[in-house]
């Protein structure tokens, strides 16, 4: 099976039985990476994102990955276990995406229960995991609170995330950045600020609303670790403010609470 798959990643428009989308789910964190990442990743989002899949292939995937208790199996669990949550919150973001894009052939294609379990799934997951593993020796990229972030941004953009749900985003980041005890040193907090930037630029979130929040962050420094948890809040509005100033989208009340923003 796994040689058969292997070669439809190089073929231009593959099609897909049930019985291989099955081993792929199956595989979804395994611990090697050339099986989890250049094939079993590359294939599933390759066919949301390419249309490769039908739609009954596409809702077969959904229910899949977000049954037996989806991103929240065994969450306090680090290894394989959180390879497994990491990769299927991407999953979940590339199934949201599709679902949320009115140019897709999957347009609206998740069943109401399966999508309002990811978006509070999604909403919520970064505020349960603990494995902060960015890239490992053993595993390869782990890297949960990136793809969780990449999630994040996916359910807060999606046309069915109510806009009076923003402060729960809010919430989230704020306790996330105050209980990350690490300094990210894999772009976490890059990926991070796309929770932020990304519904901006879309009109999912009002650049005032961002400034107000940061506005009422505070990381007062006593040990090492307050300085690690202010850095990777810093750097995370560094890149929203780059992202958004590049674009010529940088309004001065959140340009300012960036500017000001200090321990």
């Amino acid at each position: 099976m796994r040689k058969k798959l292997q070669r439809k990643v190089t073929e231009e428009k593959p099609s897909y039985s049930r019985e291989e989308i099955q081993w792929l789910l199956e595989h979804l964190g395994d611990p090697s990476p050339e099986i989890r990442d250049e094939l079993v990743f590359t294939s599933l989002a390759r066919g949301i994102q390419e249309e490769l899949f039908s739609l009954e292939q596409f809702q077969f995937i959904s229910e899949e990955v977000s049954s037996d208790e989806g991103l929240y199996k065994e969450i306090d669990s680090r290894g394989v276990s959180a390879l497994k949550r990491s990769f299927r919150a991407l999953i979940y973001a590339n199934l949201l995406s599709a679902d949320g894009n009115e140019h897709s052939l999957f347009y609206k294609g998740l069943k109401a229960d399966i999508r309002n379990a990811m978006l509070s799934q999604g909403l919520y997951y970064l505020k349960k995991e603990k494995d902060t593993t960015g890239f490992s020796s053993q595993y390869g990229w782990v890297h949960a609170f990136a793809h969780g972030a990449d999630l994040l941004t996916e359910v807060v953009c999606h046309p069915d995330f109510p806009s009076n749900r923003v402060s729960e985003v809010f919430d989230v980041l704020g306790q996330l950045f105050k209980r990350i005890t690490i300094r990210f040193t894999n772009d976490e907090d890059w990926r991070l600020a796309r929770v932020l930037y990304e519904p901006i630029l879309q009109g999912k979130l009002e650049q005032e609303q961002v400034a107000s929040w940061v506005k009422t962050i505070d990381f007062p420094i006593e040990e090492r670790e307050d300085f690690y948890k202010f850095s990777n809040f810093r750097s995370c509005l560094l890149e929203v403010y780059i992202q958004l100033d590049q674009r010529n989208s940088l309004q001065n009340d959140l340009k300012e609470a960036i500017q000001s923003f200090q321990y």
